[in-house]
């Protein structure tokens, strides 16, 4: 099933005919990406020429939900900015967020990786409210603290238990196409498994600005999907070090600089694989 686009039925409404602070209610339905290599699903509460996507991402295994929204705006550094995620009327998950921009498509992204534990009332949610405070906002690899703009809004929820189901089938490609498999058996149907050295990748200058100034400390766990050639084709947080500048940089700089040799199946040719990979954040002194 990878490559293939879904489009779930739900309901949809305008949202033009709610009050402002009232949940933004859907346009259109959940879109579920079967991408070759990242389960994606999207959906607009916005207009069609001012769109407002609420962004989920998961990873072909693991314990974390990437939780997202993508709007208009200009090219803008990554940023961390504290916030919390409710949904419906729950306790506020404490947590910060990664903000940037997507500068070929004039997008703003705003993103928060959660444990699954923490969200597990989601597939019954009917709302989530996503609030980013504008302190504390600062570039990435750098400790000068920048200006921006703080979120505070919510989305009405439907289809979930559909929506969750689809996604399920979509990893599960993922783990049979990209050979996924867990730390018990890492290697899977394959003559040999993918081999790289990461030592020597991450140097100190790596440190993002806010979690030094914060003394943020952390360990995030990932998932690497390693195409026939070498590349890694996607990088996807299995567990959060709970903090974002971490997590980011974490995957940035392996997509950057991470080399593999590639793995070889069975029939003696390059393969698509996977590499788990955990990396320690760690201020000494």
């Amino acid at each position: 099933m990878i490559g293939r686009v879904i489009v779930l039925a739900g309901v949809v409404m305008s949202s033009a005919a709610f009050a402002a602070d009232a949940p933004l209610q859907p346009t259109e339905k959940w879109v579920v990406n079967f991408d070759d290599a990242q389960c994606v699903a999207t959906r607009n509460y916005g207009a069609t020429r001012d769109a407002v996507y609420l962004v989920l991402k998961v990873p072909p295994i693991g314990d974390v939900v990437q939780i997202g929204v993508v709007r208009k705006g200009g090219a803008k550094e990554p940023t961390q900015v504290d916030g919390e995620v409710v949904f419906d009327d729950g306790a506020p998950i404490q947590t910060n967020l990664l903000e940037f921009g997507i500068g070929k498509l004039r997008q703003r992204a705003l993103l928060v990786n959660l444990p699954a534990a923490q969200i597990g009332s989601i597939r019954n949610a009917s709302t989530v409210h996503i609030r980013a405070r504008d302190r504390g906002f600062m570039k990435l690899g750098s400790r000068i603290g920048v200006g921006g703009r703080s979120a505070d809004e919510s989305f009405a929820l439907s289809s979930m238990p559909a929506l969750l189901k689809m996604m399920d089938t979509c990893t599960a490609d993922l783990r049979k196409v990209w050979n996924v498999y867990s730390d018990d058996k890492p290697g899977g149907p394959l003559k040999e498994p993918p081999s790289g050295d990461l030592v020597g990748l991450f140097n100190a200058d790596d440190y993002p600005g806010i979690a030094l100034l914060k003394e943020q400390m952390g360990t995030v766990a990932l998932v690497l999907l390693i195409d026939d050639s070498g590349k890694v084709a996607d990088c996807t947080v299995t567990q959060t070090s709970g903090v974002a500048s971490l997590d980011a940089q974490s995957c940035a700089i392996i997509k950057e600089r991470g080399k593999f040799k590639p793995a070889i199946g069975l029939d003696g040719k390059p393969a698509k694989s996977s590499w788990l990979q955990r990396i320690t954040w760690r201020l000494m002194g």
